[in-house]
Parts: C-alpha cells; structure tokens; sequence
C-alpha cells in the first residue's frame, strides 16, 4: 500500500512539473465565443513581433465544459505551442508540442482571428482564438 502511494505521489509530482505554472492575468479563458482577458492574447502578439519573450494559457471550454489548454510561450526565436486534451472527456486525451514560426491576425470589420503559422508537426490548433464583435 505505501508502495503504490509512493508511485501516485511521485507521478503526480513529475506532472506538476511538466505542466507550466501562469498568473491569472497571463490566462485568456475562452467560454464558447465568452472570451474573458482577450487583450492579453494581442499583448502576447505584440510582444512576439517585437522579439521580446512572452508566455500565456488559452483555455477553451467543450459542449461539455472540460477544458482544452493551449500554453503558448514565445522565446523571441520561435512560438512553443503545447495543446494539453488530457481532460476532455471525449477528446483525444493527448498533449501535442509544437514549434511555429509565427502568429498573424486576420481580421475584418467584425472579426478577429489568432493564427499559428509555420508549424511543426502540422497537426494541430492552429487557429487559437475566433473573436466576433
């Protein structure tokens, strides 16, 4: 028994670890289409362009409300993209790390749209966050 305890406690600790720790204010929660703290998101754009390194967490909700987070953190070279699903009920339970050279804005009269650019693997959100007015 205090063996088994043991091996949870020490596989909770190294999850804890690999899991970036962020302040509310670097954490943009995106509750279908009700985005809280968006600004934060242009402010890591900003930052991007200008070199200067930066991290933030997107958090989006499912039909369900289990949450997708999507770390993003910029090292004025390149954008570490890290898609953690491991708490979506019936999603793919994965966490996928990406490198991309850069994130752009489309945007319109009445939208805005967070894009990935330039990724490695492909596979992924690329599309990190959908703003309407």
């Amino acid at each position: 028994m205090k063996k088994t305890l043991l091996i949870v406690l020490v596989f909770l600790a190294a999850t804890a670890c690999n899991r970036q720790t962020f302040s509310e204010g670097d954490i943009i929660e995106n509750l279908h289409g009700d985005v809280a703290n968006e600004e934060r998101l242009y402010r890591f754009y900003e930052n991007m362009e200008n070199g200067k390194k930066d991290a933030v967490r997107i958090i989006s909700y499912t039909t369900e409300g289990d949450p997708i987070y999507q770390d993003l953190s910029y090292d004025g070279t390149v954008i570490e993209s890290v898609e953690d699903f491991t708490e979506d009920q019936y999603g793919s339970g994965e966490i996928v790390a990406r490198e991309c050279e850069s994130m752009v804005i489309l945007s319109s009269e009445t939208e805005e749209v967070y894009v990935l650019e330039g990724c490695d693997p492909e596979e992924g959100l690329d599309t990190i966050l959908h703003l309407t007015e």
